[in-house]
């Protein structure tokens, strides 16, 4: 073959390489898990199991809300970052992200060692539950705060 034709076409699959590769980029998004559960065995059946992800946002910024700060109070929390939700799910909330609801679970805490990433006004946050103790009230909530629930 010839230096010229080589090249020719070298140029013509790096691009499609690199595209690709950039895709499957974004096909791997943040999410983040989180387990509660209480520290008074009287207080149980508000043990709950999600998963949330943020839709519209860029890569990282999950980073802001999904930690493992000390949660205090009556509730014993973990929160980590893992690569998508299950897909095994009781139920889905799916609701508008704002700077407001960027924090929870803990809204209002705005000690934080990173500026609050800005949100675009399209930006979606799905939260999948696995384990809720009111499977209705979790979707009475979601759907008076704007969200759309997805029972599985």
């Amino acid at each position: 073959m010839n230096a010229n034709v080589e090249e020719n076409i070298m140029r013509a699959i790096i691009p499609g390489l690199l595209l690709g590769a950039l895709a499957a980029g974004d096909a791997l998004a943040d999410a983040c898990y989180v387990s509660t559960s209480a520290s008074s065995e009287a207080i149980q059946e508000v043990e709950q199991e999600f998963c949330y992800e943020f839709i519209g946002m860029s890569d990282g910024d999950i980073d802001w809300s999904c930690n493992n700060e000390e949660s205090g109070g009556m509730m014993n929390s973990e929160q980590r970052k893992v690569a998508s939700c299950a897909d095994a799910r009781l139920g889905s909330c799916e609701a508008a992200l704002t700077q407001e609801t960027l924090s929870n679970p803990r809204s209002g805490d705005d000690d934080r060692s990173k500026p609050r990433p800005v949100v675009p006004n399209d930006a979606k946050v799905i939260t999948h539950y696995y384990q809720a103790g009111d499977l209705d009230q979790v979707r009475i909530d979601c759907e008076s705060s704007g969200g759309t629930w997805q029972a599985r």
